[in-house]
């Protein structure tokens, strides 16, 4: 059964984008990965079997054409009260679906063996943080300092307790993975 992974970029502040949902830079290592980051990216595209997105997220990206270039060809759950109208008819399959916890089985489900990435919306991660769904974080730390904008964890209910997995350092982000524990 898939297991649930937040992976998502953060700067050295905590924000996963600028004032007003601005991008800040924070996935650029991404699309031209450093040397050191290349086995990260190529492992992240290989174990991922779906990607769990709120709805902001993905009208941030469909806005921007930003599923036209994307590497994934998963399957894309989207957690919405409200489904666009029409439903996109690009490469990427989208699936609607109303609530975190179902999207979240919806998403295991397409997933298989692989893994659910959670990749966007700070609110969708911290929901599936709060409700005790996801099994891993893996956060992309990029070395800048925006200080105004989105934080991915604000006051949590629960408390995290993390192991670390793995750290990778490249010159443009660290790369660092941790396993959620219990309780």
């Amino acid at each position: 059964m898939a297991r649930v992974l937040l992976d998502m970029a953060v700067s050295l502040d905590g924000l996963v984008s600028g004032p007003g949902g601005t991008d800040v830079g924070l996935y650029d290592w991404f699309f031209d990965p450093p040397e050191a980051s290349r086995p990260v990216v190529e492992a992240m595209v290989a174990d991922t079997g779906a990607i769990l997105v709120g709805r902001t997220a993905y009208g941030t990206a469909d806005d921007a054409q930003g599923w036209d270039e994307t590497p994934y060809d998963v399957p894309h759950v989207v957690v919405t009260h409200r489904p666009p109208d029409p439903l996109p008819a690009g490469p990427v399959r989208f699936e609607f679906v109303a609530g975190v916890p179902a999207a979240v089985a919806r998403s295991a489900e397409l997933a298989g063996e692989r893994w659910v990435a959670v990749g966007g919306g700070a609110d969708v991660a911290r929901q599936c943080l709060a409700a005790g769904l996801v099994d891993e974080v893996q956060l992309h730390v990029v070395p800048i300092v925006v200080g105004d904008g989105l934080p991915l964890f604000t006051r949590p209910s629960r408390a995290l307790r993390l192991t670390p997995v793995r750290v990778v350092s490249a010159p443009s982000v660290t790369h660092c993975r941790y396993r959620v524990e219990p309780g």
